[in-house]
Formats: C-alpha cells, structure tokens, sequence
C-alpha cells in the first residue's frame, strides 16, 4: 500500500537527494513502458502523492503482469525528490505595441426561468442553400442543436434537433439530393463512461421542408467525439471517419464505407483504423498531394500525439472495394508526456508558404483537475515531404479551441484562442483572474507572433468560430461558454460576440 510520505518531508525536500541509478532506472522503465515518463515538474510536489496512487491503480486495472512495478514508495520519492514546491506558470508580457483592431462586446444572456446551453462547438453556416448564416450550435448538456442569429439578440434560438449529448458539428453533402445537412458526432453521455452510447447522427433538411429530419447513420461507439465526410476509396461516394473517444479501455478510429445504393442510399460498413481510446478531432486533407484525401488524428489520453494516416486506398483494381485499413499511419508530432491535455487541432496555412500546417491546443485538465505550465498554443510548421516543426506560440492554461483569422486586415493570418478551465481548477495561483481567457497571437512578420491578453478572468470557453458575422467586411468572431461551467459563472451568459470595430488610427 501507497503510504503519504513523512510529516514535514513535502517542505523539507528542497534538494533533491541522489537516489540510487538503479532505483531511478526501475522508476524510469516502469512509468514510462506505455508513453513518456511523466514530467516531475508538471505538478507541485504534494500532488504527486495522489498521482503515483493513480498510476499504480491504473496498472493494476490494466491486466499486465509482464512489468516489474519498483516499490510505491521508490516512485513517489522520484517524483518528491524532483519536482516544486509549487508550479509557476509563465506570464507572458504584453508587446511594446497594443493591438491596434478594437472590439465590442455582445453578451447573450438567458432568461432567469431559462435552461442555461453549455456548448461544445459553433459553426457559422446557413440552414439552407444560398440562406442568411446562422451560428449553429451543439448544447452538449441538454442535447439541443440551436440556430442563433448573430444580429438579432432578441430572436430567440431556433431549435434544429433534439440529440443525446451532442459534441460537434459539420456541414456535409452526404445524400446528395440537394438536401441541407449536416453531421453530428452525439457522445451520448455527458461524463466520462465507457458504456456504448455515442452515436453518429445526419440531420436533413430536405428542399422545401421547413424541419430537419434526425438520421442515426451508426451507433453503438463509446463517446463519438469528431466525425468528417469525404470520399476516401474513390467511388463517387462520401465516406465518414469516425473519432471514438471512449475513456479508459473503449475508444479508436473507425472508418464507415459509404454502400449505399438507390434502395438503401445511406448504408456504411465499419472497419476500426486505430484502436487507442482519445481522440479528439479527425481534419481531413491531401497532405501527400497524391489526389487522395487523408486525415490528421489528434489523438489524447497518455498518447498526445498528432498522427497521419496517409490514404492508400487503390482506386485502379477490381478488388479495391475489399482492401483492409487502406491507411498508413504516420506520427508527427507528440507531446511531452501524457500531463500535455491535448485539446484540439485546426488545418491552416498559417504562414501562408502554400503547406498546410496544423494548430495545436493543449489545455486539457478535466481528468485531473490542475493547469501545468505546458498548456498553450503550438503551430506545427508543415516544412515538406510530411515534415513538421515544432513551434510553441503561446502559454495559456487551459488552451482549448483558436480561430484563425485576419484580425486587422494585413493580409496576414492572426490567431485568436480561448481557455477552458474547470471552476476549481488546481493550482490556486491561476484562480486568481490574471491569467489570459481570450488572447490574440498577432502575426507581425512571417512566423513572428505577438500575445495579446484580450480578456482575463473568465475561463470558461470552450469554442470560438469566426466569420464576418454583420457583412462590414471585417472578421467577428463569438465564443461559447463550455459544459461544466456556465452554471458556475457569476455572470450568466452563454455566447459573447466579438464585434470587430476595424483598427484604431
């Protein structure tokens, strides 16, 4: 059994004393057997007690036995003996030189008797072909998928569909028929849980109709965190990439084949790509530039890795219907180790050299509760032949969800990101409302970047969309107060709209 250390021994270790090679060598090897060793100093040093107790019982649960664990008091007092007495998270100055674009401040608020939305992502779309844009939104907690017009705060929400906890949201043409559609991935619990309940759901709006039809394409997954559309084995029809998020034991990429005919127009098989529980987001995209769609995985949990799976579907034979897992998957990049909170990833081109690049988030602390000073921005520079570097643009605890965007039509591309922290999130020094909620990384030169605070205290967000939202020709962006907060908040509004008023002379 796992016993605190002694009384006094948490302030008294302010050098680490040499522990025996061999004992660090044991220490090493076993906590880092399934991903990096995690980083002593991510955690102030009371919190390795319960973090060592946590790794022991995630091992026990796991069923191996093909491990030698060093006794628990031989790793806690490798983690005593190296890590601070506090964390201290960087405090990025403010440039010499203010952001120049101005802002005003829309809060949409909800009536007293009113249910409080807790959104989980936004797209800026129309309901119909050639339609005014709406910002559409998931409410993850009570399983509404809502139309709410930017420019008009008292007309109240149009109501899309009813779903259990739907997570996120996308435009796609998959019937073909002329049809408004778009595609949800339904977690299907609002907690963690390993039961099969996610879903993967069209909703359809066919021409003419004034309601949207709710379709479950599949279900019976742990928690669909992401799904996105294309046609992957070249047969004119729009396949799906699913990211089963799960939990613990339960989760992976599937690949659903569309086989739908004129009888049965929306029917998919399923074939499991990656079996790792965690990932998050599946963007797609021709990366090696060979006519083929491909997708990046962002992949969390102990893993916190961005992957590749490169499409080598071959469209020319008679048998390509009948391949298995046509996909090559390629790692490019991952975190530290798993304390990283992987928490999102956007496709941009983000200096604009004609490479498209990844955004990546990290901020994830909803299983343990606590910030660590990795948290922040990074921009995965895609240098060629499935290449990418590694630049960190930005320390922001909580880092969930950016906006790419011409902030102050320079023609350059800016980021906008936004935190999300739970209400009483560990350490206590980032509770205190100096830590940026909303920040601007302001492209200055190529690659160069700028941090601008545009608001503290209220991290709370957990997405951004943006889009000239009233038609003056500058870009807006809105921010959607996340699941497991909005009811906490002293102030009760779900959505801010972030009115880009142009920049200052």
């Amino acid at each position: 059994m796992l016993r605190s250390p002694p009384q006094g021994m948490l302030e008294t270790l302010t050098q680490p004393p040499e522990l025996e090679p061999h004992v660090v060598q044991q220490v090493e090897m076993f906590c880092g057997d399934c991903h990096a060793v995690p980083n002593p100093s991510s955690y102030a040093r009371h919190r390795w007690v319960e973090g060592v107790k946590r790794g022991y019982e995630f091992y026990a649960r796991s069923g191996r036995d093909d491990l030698v664990p060093p006794p628990p008091q031989d790793t806690l007092a490798y983690y005593l003996t190296r890590a601070p007495v506090e964390v201290e998270f960087p405090q990025p100055p403010e440039p010499d030189r203010p952001l120049r674009t101005q802002f005003r401040v829309e809060k949409r608020f909800v009536p007293q008797e009113g249910r409080l939305p807790e959104i989980s992502s936004m797209i800026w779309a129309p309901l119909q072909a050639g339609g005014q844009p709406f910002l559409i939104a998931t409410d993850m907690k009570y399983g509404q998928i809502v139309a709410l017009d930017p420019n008009n705060a008292a007309a109240a929400p149009i109501v899309l569909a009813h779903l259990k906890h739907p997570a996120r949201i996308e435009p796609v043409e998959l019937s073909g028929d002329g049809s408004t559609e778009f595609l949800v991935a339904d977690l299907g619990s609002y907690m963690p849980a390993e039961e099969k309940q996610g879903r993967v759901v069209l909703l359809r709006r066919r021409p003419g109709a004034q309601v949207f039809e709710t379709i479950v394409l599949a279900s019976d997954f742990a928690r669909v965190a992401d799904v996105r559309a294309s046609d992957f084995d070249g047969d004119g029809k729009p396949d799906l990439i699913v990211a089963e998020f799960g939990w613990q034991r339960n989760g992976g990429i599937w690949l659903l084949r569309n086989l739908g005919d004129v009888q049965t127009p929306l029917r998919f098989s399923r074939e499991q790509l990656d079996a790792r529980p965690g990932t998050v987001h599946l963007p797609v995209y021709d990366f090696d530039q060979d006519g083929r769609d491909d997708f990046a995985a962002l992949v969390s949990q102990e893993y916190e890795a961005v992957d590749l799976f490169l499409n080598r579907f071959d469209r020319s034979g008679p048998h390509a219907a009948q391949q298995h897992n046509p996909f090559l998957r390629l790692q490019s990049w991952a975190g530290e180790d798993l304390t990283f909170g992987s928490s999102g990833i956007e496709l941009t081109d983000l200096n604009q050299d004609g490479r498209m690049d990844i955004l990546l988030t990290n901020g994830d602390t909803w299983d343990t509760l606590h910030a660590v000073p990795a948290h922040g921005v990074h921009w995965l520079e895609n240098t060629g032949n499935l290449d990418f570097l590694h630049h960190r643009l930005a320390s922001l605890p909580g880092a969930y969800a950016t906006a790419v965007i011409d902030i102050d039509n320079d023609s350059d591309l800016d980021v906008i990101a936004v935190a999300w922290l739970p209400p009483n999130a560990e350490p206590e020094a980032i509770r205190g409302g100096a830590l940026g909620s909303i920040i601007c990384l302001e492209q200055v030169e190529p690659g160069v970047f700028a941090q601008h605070t545009l608001e503290t205290g209220s991290p709370f967000y957990s997405h951004i969309v943006s889009g000239d939202f009233n038609h003056d020709g500058r870009v807006d962006f809105a921010v959607a107060s996340g699941p497991m907060v909005a009811e906490n908040r002293q102030e009760k509004f779900y959505l801010a709209i972030w009115w880009n008023q142009g920049t200052a002379d």
